[in-house]
């Protein structure tokens, strides 16, 4: 069972929120708080993330069908999905395989093909053992070594919690993510994956989303409304996190 957070907002509109590979529901709490005026929505952690059970393996179709299989459960209606990076990618398979049950989709920073895996950096930096620290500043000092970059170290940090004993743990399932090959893998399609509103939104500092990229969607999409925020790298959301409420809020009050 996914572990995720509900906002009871207006009603009419279900949005249905999706992190990406080491994000959690709580990344978008004050973005789900700031939505609330137009929808109710619901963030859950994805698999052997946050909250969320852990399994030994992490592909895209096993997160898209954790998707299927929480809108079922939940017995949510016509949602909009909203996905950043993996999490994007979740929502576009998804649409792929049952684009009829969508109202529409938004996705940050990612479009709908394969990607390298990389985030090396950001993987070793999740297998410090950190249990022996004593503060989340030790922990930083360490981690800075092999990430240097303190935005995405404190995006990462969000996933520092405590165990029954009071030390310090890692909440994501580092190892199965690791492990998960084909987790970026996005299957083949035909055109269009959807013919309903569809939002993205990328950061110019971040190579997730290219002109050509900006192109195939385009033709996957045929109602694409395309934004970039010209500062911004790919955790747009956490660093640019008022242009995203601003962009996100104004598409789901047209649609």
């Amino acid at each position: 069972m996914l572990r995720f957070d509900r906002y009871e907002g207006a009603p009419g509109k279900t949005l249905v929120i999706l992190h990406g590979l080491f994000g959690s529901a709580k990344n978008f709490a004050s973005i789900a708080e700031a939505l609330m005026p137009f929808a109710t929505i619901y963030a859950y952690d994805a698999r052997n993330h946050g909250r969320s059970h852990h399994t030994s393996t992490h592909n895209l179709g096993e997160l898209s069908e954790d998707l299927a299989e929480f809108i079922a459960e939940q017995n949510i209606k016509n949602p909009v999905l909203i996905g950043h990076s993996l999490g994007g990618l979740t929502a576009m398979d998804y649409v792929r395989r049952r684009g009829d049950l969508v109202r529409a989709l938004a996705v940050l920073d990612i479009a709908p093909r394969t990607y390298p895996l990389g985030h090396e950096r950001e993987i070793a930096a999740q297998k410090i053992m950190i249990s022996g620290f004593e503060s989340r500043k030790d922990i930083d000092e360490v981690m800075q070594k092999v990430l240097p970059d303190a935005a995405v170290r404190q995006f990462l940090q969000m996933n520092i919690g405590r165990d029954e004993t009071g030390q310090f743990v890692w909440l994501n399932n580092i190892a199965a993510i690791e492990d998960s090959k084909s987790r970026t893998v996005f299957p083949p399609y035909e055109v269009p994956l959807s013919s309903g509103p569809v939002l993205s939104v990328r950061g110019l500092k971040s190579d997730y989303v290219t002109d050509e990229d900006i192109a195939r969607m385009r033709a996957a999409f045929p109602q694409l409304e395309s934004h970039d925020v010209p500062d911004a790298a790919h955790w747009l959301h956490h660093t640019h996190r008022e242009e995203v409420i601003r962009l996100l809020s104004a598409f789901v009050q047209r649609i």
